[in-house]
């Protein structure tokens, strides 16, 4: 990956056009297509039903495989897993088994021959309540299932749990961030959107796996038709066939609404989601928001460098509060140092890109299993608690700090400074200086990492060094110099700027780096904000030229320690691309208009400013 990035900025960082600016993101490795897991093989004494057809409430069928421990002859608590994918069974799922717990598996509508027609995230709330209805049903449950999966088999528990379930007594929720609409200060809407901007990085997962067109089998069939077809039949209809190096040169096709036809791409969701804009209410219908509380135990899992974590974690924070103050202290959090669905495969010499993190083990297993049985109250456990309550997040070298909440900044200020500084000065104090450049979306700032890299084979998750990047005019530089004792960074960075432009709308990005002593300066966390924008996702407003605004952009979540001698770097420019869509610095819609202009844009720093950074303190 590394010499696929320097390939690649020998033509991009320097200011040339970037034409063929895909591996699939760390997205796209979903559950079911991981290599490095044990198989699930359930025992020979288990009772195994596989394909039942379970039929939901505008009768649906969809199929559902069982596993029950010593034959179905005694009552027991079951595991639920709802998916999109071929199948999530692994070694932890047998361990569940053979540990008293039943298993069961249902394919979404619309997925590998359940009936229905699929969408991303399709009627959680409904479908899920209808299987629990006919779990609790079967004479080998004994009336309390737990919901359990990570990325889309995790994200279609939100809206179940928070519907109230009587029979759902608590969830296993990683990587669940689609699965969340709106909470705190982020509009992301399921992680398509952050700052009214597009995240691009998710262009390749529809491409792969989302695809709405399914075989199916012919309607009428009785269940028992279908099971015995079923037994004799097998669908992958995943992976979209089109060469990467096709996909690489229609990342900037405008209008961009189009680009899933220029690649003649399986019917998707794409062109309807950039249709609804940030801010459409058809985007909660399938997702939880804040206000909506779930009420049930909850084991949480989210990554820094993972699309999913900021807007769930901000929503644990809220759901927790909401619980503690009735009376429930049920709601676990482990806030990793990895990417997408990555918990339990940390190693003791961790890296995530290029970044070096230290043993960053856990023992996801062992945890799992202790919060299962705590909150389902198994027979014969030895198990009296959850192992934690609230958040434990990894900072570095095998430490991980508890902390009751993240903080949104109330640390120490640092003011983008004249001459590149960045540290503890007062922007109201002192020399005021206007920093333009030149941002021409035809010529986007690479991404370069990050936490979806999408959309591009010189792209991946993680950090990676961005120096190659500061020779480019349209990227501004602020240091801090060499830190004289550690920092621990642990909460949501509050990020402000003032700004101004000579076109009506624009974005401003903003990248934080931890600087090693041999100069490379590693991604940590960044943020944009789309200008039309600035006053909510929910109305336009355009800029008047030459006019300064002072700006607020999404925060950014932070977990790590900056050690002495390390120094913290901040990019300020106006594209990170692919991983956000690109503005085309006009009024037009972005995503259906080929209109695009070259904007001169100002970042205004010093005196009277608002230009800084405030770090989060840590609870």
């Amino acid at each position: 990956m590394a010499q696929t990035i320097r390939t690649f900025l020998a033509a991009a960082v320097i200011g040339t056009t970037l034409v063929s600016c895909t591996t699939l993101s760390a997205r796209n490795a979903t559950p079911e297509t991981a290599t490095d897991r044990p198989a699930f093989d359930p025992p020979a004494t288990a009772l195994v039903e596989r394909d039942r057809q379970v039929r939901m409430r505008d009768n649906v069928r969809l199929n559902t495989d069982v596993y029950v421990p010593n034959g179905g002859r005694k009552p027991v608590a079951t595991i639920l897993i709802r998916t999109p994918y071929t199948s999530e069974l692994r070694a932890r799922h047998q361990a569940l088994l053979e540990r008293g717990y039943a298993i069961v598996e249902q394919h979404e509508r619309g997925r590998y021959l359940s009936e229905g027609d699929f969408a991303m995230l399709p009627r959680p709330a409904e479908d899920g309540w209808d299987t629990l209805d006919w779990i609790v049903a079967r004479p080998w449950s004994d009336g309390r299932v737990a919901t359990m999966g990570c990325s889309s088999s995790a994200e279609n528990q939100l809206k179940l749990a928070a519907a109230g379930h009587p029979a759902h007594m608590g969830m296993i929720a990683l990587s669940a961030g689609v699965g969340v609409a709106e909470a705190g200060p982020f509009r992301e809407q399921g992680n398509f959107w952050r700052g009214g901007a597009w995240q691009q990085g998710w262009m390749d997962y529809f491409l792969e796996a989302m695809h709405q067109d399914w075989p199916q089998l012919p309607a009428g069939m009785s269940d028992d038709a279908r099971r015995r077809q079923l037994a004799k039949v097998a669908v992958e209809n995943t992976g979209s066939g089109v060469d990467h190096a096709r996909y690489d040169e229609t990342r900037m096709h405008l209008p961009m609404i189009e680009i899933m036809n220029e690649l003649d791409s399986p019917r998707n969701e794409v062109a309807d989601y950039l249709r609804r804009g940030p801010a459409h209410p058809a985007w909660s219908e399938n997702r939880i928001s804040q206000g909506e509380t779930i009420a049930i135990p909850g084991y949480w899992a989210e990554a820094i460098y993972d699309i999913s974590t900021r807007s769930t974690v901000s929503y644990f924070d809220w759901n927790r509060a909401q619980n503690l103050a009735e009376g429930r202290d049920n709601q676990t959090l482990r806030l990793t140092q990895g990417g997408h669905c990555s918990f339990g495969r940390e190693t003791p010499d961790w890296n995530m890109g290029e970044l070096p993190l230290g043993d960053a083990r856990f023992d996801l297993d062992s945890e799992i299993i202790a919060f299962l049985d705590a909150w389902m109250s198994v027979e014969g456990s030895d198990t009296q608690a959850p192992p934690f309550t609230g958040v434990r997040a990894y900072l570095s070298d095998g430490f991980w700090a508890d902390t009751d909440r993240l903080a949104f900044g109330g640390g120490a200020v640092w003011a983008l400074g004249v001459d590149g500084t960045f540290g503890a000065a007062d922007p109201a104090e002192g020399q005021a200086q206007a920093l333009s450049y030149r941002y021409d979306p035809a010529d986007p700032v690479p991404s370069l990492g990050g936490e979806i890299g999408g959309t591009g084979s010189d792209h991946e998750d993680g950090s990676f060094d961005q120096t190659p990047l500061e020779a480019r005019e349209d990227v501004l530089v602020f240091d801090s110099g060499p830190l004289n004792a550690p920092m621990d960074l642990l909460g949501y960075a509050q990020v402000s700027l003032t700004v101004s432009s000579d076109r009506p709308d624009t974005d401003f990005t903003v990248k934080i780096m931890d600087v090693h002593p041999d100069g490379r300066a590693f991604n940590i966390g960044d943020t944009i904000l789309r200008m039309r924008y600035r006053d909510g996702v929910d109305r336009e407003v355009f800029m008047e030229p030459g006019q300064r605004y002072d700006i607020t952009l999404p925060p950014i979540l932070l977990s790590l320690t900056i050690q002495s001698g390390h120094a913290l770097r901040v990019h300020v420019s106006s594209s990170n691309f692919p991983n956000y869509a690109r503005n085309l610095n006009t009024v037009g819609n972005p995503y259906t208009t080929t209109e695009q202009a070259v904007a001169r844009n100002t970042l205004h720093i010093g005196h009277d400013t608002a230009s800084r950074i405030e770090w989060p303190m840590r609870s």
